[in-house]
């Protein structure tokens, strides 16, 4: 599960937004709308709300002065600091609300940020010293969450920082921007907030900073601590946790730490409150083989540290996907069980665990956060219960304050039917792993037992004991899932001579195309419909092809569909007044372009594409979805051939020369924007460009009315495809690649499914048996089953839009779209009496092209028309698959 995701999932919407929009800003503070002294001046600046004196006149960056309060405290410290501000003339920010300020020291929130509740711009480094030792005195005895990456003043809510007073931005290598401070030299470099106090190593401290900084060192730590850290395991707002060994007895042990004030669940109990709970818990249930044993507890540096036995195990989660032959890919069951083997073994386990809930309730408690990433399998194959932070009595037991999605029984639910209603979860996704779906929709559970009963062989009362551990939590009632048309989602009936029958593929299509429209808000400037979080990634986020408007309005047109006029008036006007756009066909401009000349708007479409041209791409890299190739082919689609022949010719050059913009995997990382410039595949790796140079060859092959002399576009084709393929583990030579590396599983993005797209187009330039048993084994892999989302980037839809780039016709591969067609209808929910999809990590709805509705409805525009393509302007399908056209 993603935490950025999470931080995107403001209550009172079921979409993902910006933490400060709706409902989710809550009340402000008094002072946000408060009238000013004479001359002072507001600004809103996204969730700070900034006040400046008359002729301001402040350095570019220097030492800062943070300030940290709690809930409670909060607003009598802005009080003092107003005051203090208005007395003593000092620009200062403050959070507008209070809910951000939860959001700011939540668990999920960032621990470089945690804490910071006003911020203050002193003069100089005599005002910074006048300033802590003034206001500090004035707000002795606040208290509120350590700011890790600052170094505090005395024992007050103050601390200081080194950094940027003026928002400078850079673009860095891998894409993302960045806000930078000036060194020495004069250059631009990250304006850091890490966790814990750095400044610059060219900064010269002021003697009140050096002060604070030996008070520091000096002060108490954990006293006689008999543990000795030797490993970090995880960090999160409210603390870490760490593995050591004990010094005493050599035996390993676990310690957790927890922050005062951090890490605020949703009652706003803090990570000590709840660390204290865990305590509590563990000697409550000592003497019960399914719980560690508590060893020590203690103050020290402020927090708190909780050390228990280390217990030798494997997460369930972790060893669900391992064993699970459901959730891998056709060709990657190196691990796997049988069918009936995992049955047995996942039988076990459940019985194990649900041994131990019961233990647990026989003795007062409720665990309250049953998930598979909290259940531990020993080698002996007993099961032990990890972070038991929000066990609490069952008596008087209130009802869950925060918990796993896919596991958190509905609202109203108390007691011990918390944990039976997450048993229940984890009987279902222990087999298949999409418990998230089932708040969206009260038939989802339903759905998941039929799909578990037909894939495994599971006992005859299994859904029987689904049913009654779910029904124990109380009624879930959505809006608009009453009304929906049902079935929700239907597999259209087969055709003689097609994939599907045209009249029902063309209602379904009817029928998403309502839903997504459903959805605009064109009173707002940020974006036209919901969708990922990436929207709010960069400025042009939520009108570019993959995440915004654009991608959107193009699936629109793509399936037939009306697209409303002033619908493409807000695309026009939100990408003329974007101040950093980015060139990208995906991305960016030169995207939107393409979109723009497809609905008609060819003035409009030329204007973007000069100015997309016309932007730097070195820092885009050479890309699909960003940079050299995908700018190369919106050339290609707007009839710019000789423009695109100098992008391909020149980066043909370079591939051949080895002075490529090459991706490297790194086996380890996760496909998050800070790594996507490197990953391989088709949107960010050597697929992509491969893809490129072939289109531009192909392209002048019809120039020239025969075939081309010069083979250079197609040999460095072939180069830049074998490199990806190697660095995703396709081919030997490259590093190992974990099974859950994202470019092992059927994805367009940086997956099979992408590849095999660019791996078609080459082995229809030249015959190469090497390659051909790689596309082979990638075409089996269209054939997975399981899909945990449907997005067209990482999901479902983008694995259709493969098997229709490569569909040769046959019995399998109509069996193949048919099935894949069949599980669109996992991630449908209905909303507001209309069909929707769920996107990334099923938080959310969506309605964007990468992970959303619009998806779904690019890949059913392609199965309705042979001239329809699944992905935009990569070129058109050539097979029909549809009848009645």
């Amino acid at each position: 599960m993603s935490l950025r995701h999470i931080a995107y999932c403001p209550p009172g919407t079921v979409y993902f937004d910006k933490p400060t929009a709706g409902p989710a800003g809550g009340e402000e503070y008094p002072l946000a709308g408060a009238e000013l002294p004479a001359g002072w001046t507001r600004t809103a600046l996204g969730e700070w709300t900034c006040l400046a004196p008359p002729e301001a006149d402040l350095p570019l960056q220097g030492w800062k002065v943070h300030v940290s309060a709690t809930l409670e405290s909060a607003d009598g410290v802005l009080d003092v600091v107003r005051d203090y501000c208005f007395e003593n003339p000092m620009m200062f920010k403050f959070l507008t609300s209070p809910t951000m300020l939860m959001l700011r020291n939540s668990k999920y929130g960032d621990r470089g940020s945690s804490g910071k509740f006003i911020t203050l711009y002193p003069r100089d480094d005599a005002h910074l010293e006048t300033v802590l030792r003034e206001l500090g005195a004035l707000l002795e005895g606040n208290d509120g969450p350590y700011i890790l990456s600052d170094l505090r003043w005395k024992a007050g809510p103050l601390y200081v920082r080194y950094g940027g007073f003026a928002a400078r931005l850079s673009r860095q290598p891998n894409g993302e921007t960045v806000h930078c401070i000036e060194d020495p030299e004069g250059r631009l470099v990250p304006d850091v907030r890490g966790p814990s106090f750095k400044p610059p190593a060219w900064v010269e401290l002021p003697p009140v900073v050096r002060e604070a900084l030996a008070e520091r060192n000096q002060g108490g730590g954990l006293g006689a601590f008999p543990f000795k850290i030797t490993q970090a395991l995880h960090f999160s707002n409210g603390g870490g946790v760490y593995r050591a060994v004990d010094t005493r007895t050599d035996a390993e042990v676990l310690v957790k730490e927890g922050r005062p004030h951090a890490g605020l669940d949703q009652l706003g109990a803090d990570a000590v409150t709840r660390l204290q709970r865990e305590h509590d818990a563990m000697v409550a249930l000592e003497g019960l083989d399914a719980f560690p044993k508590v060893l020590d507890y203690r103050q020290g540096s402020q927090h708190w540290f909780l050390t228990r036995e280390y217990v030798d195990g494997k997460q369930l989660g972790g060893e669900m996907v391992r064993l699970n032959p459901v959730v891998h890919s056709a060709t990657d069951q190196s691990e796997t069980l049988d069918p009936a083997a995992y049955t047995a073994w996942a039988l076990d386990v459940l019985d194990r665990v649900e041994a131990a809930v019961t233990t647990m309730h026989e003795r007062g408690l409720v665990f309250g956060d049953l998930h598979p990433n909290n259940v531990l399998i020993r080698p002996d194959g007993s099961v032990a219960f990890i972070d038991l932070e929000t066990t609490r009595p069952a008596e008087g037991h209130s009802g869950q304050a925060m918990g796993a999605p896919g596991y958190c029984a509905p609202a109203g639910t108390t007691g011990t039917a918390v944990d039976r209603f997450a048993l229940g979860c984890l009987r279902l996704s222990v087999f298949l792993p999409l418990t998230t779906l089932m708040p969206w929709d009260p038939e989802k559970s339903e759905q998941l037992i039929e799909l578990v009963q037909e894939r495994f062989p599971v006992p005859a009362d299994f859904g029987d004991r689904v049913r009654a551990e779910l029904a124990l939590g109380a009624e879930l009632e959505l809006p608009g899932a009453a009304d929906a048309v049902r079935p929700l989602w239907s597999l259209p009936a087969a055709a003689p001579d097609a994939l599907v029958e045209a009249e029902g593929l063309a209602a379904l299509v009817e029928r998403v195309g309502e839903g997504i429209l459903a959805t605009a808000t064109p009173e707002r400037t940020d974006r036209l419909f919901p969708g990922d979080i990436e929207q709010f990634a960069h400025p042009g986020g939520g009108v570019a092809v993959a995440h915004g408007a654009a991608g959107v309005l193009w699936a629109l047109h793509n399936a037939g569909l009306p697209v409303p006029e002033e619908h493409v008036d807000w695309l026009v006007t939100a990408a003329r007044e974007l101040e950093d756009p980015r060139p990208g066909l995906y991305d960016g401009l030169s995207g939107i372009a393409c979109v723009l000349a497809g609905l008609g708007r060819h003035d409009e479409a030329a204007e973007f594409m000069d100015r997309a041209a016309a932007l730097p791409c070195d820092e885009a890299g050479d890309g699909l979805n960003s940079g050299t190739a995908g700018l190369g082919l919106a050339l290609l689609a707007l009839g710019r051939a000789e423009d695109a022949r100098i992008l391909a010719v020149t980066l043909a050059e370079r591939i051949l020369m080895g002075a490529a913009d090459l991706p490297v995997a790194d086996p380890g990382a996760a496909a998050d924007r800070k790594a996507k410039r490197h990953l391989p595949g088709l949107l960010y790796g050597g697929a992509g460009q491969a893809l490129f140079l072939l289109r531009v060859h192909d392209q002048l092959t019809r120039e020239a009315g025969g075939p081309v002399a010069d083979e250079r576009l197609v040999e460095a084709a072939a180069r830049i495809l074998r490199h990806d393929l190697t660095e995703s583990g396709r081919l030997p030579g490259g590093p190992e690649v974990l099974e859950q590396a994202p470019w092992r599983g059927p994805h367009i993005a940086c997956g099979s499914a992408g590849q095999v797209i660019a791996l078609h187009e080459l082995l229809g330039h030249r015959r190469d048996p090497e390659l051909t048993a790689v596309y082979e084994s990638m075409c089996t892999d269209l054939t997975t089953d399981y899909h945990p989302g449907i997005g067209l980037y990482t999901g479902r839809a983008g694995a259709m839009a493969a098997l229709l780039h490569t569909f040769d016709g046959s019995a399998a591969a109509r069996d193949t779209l048919r099935a894949q067609f069949a599980g669109l209808g996992w991630h449908a929910v209905p909303h507001d009496g209309r069909l929707a999809f769920l996107g990334e990590h099923s938080l959310r709805l969506s309605a964007d092209l990468a992970t959303g509705a619009a998806g779904v409805l690019a890949v059913l525009g392609a199965l309705a028309g042979a001239d329809r393509p699944a992905l935009p302007f990569l070129d058109a399908l050539r097979l029909p698959v549809a009848a009645g056209r």
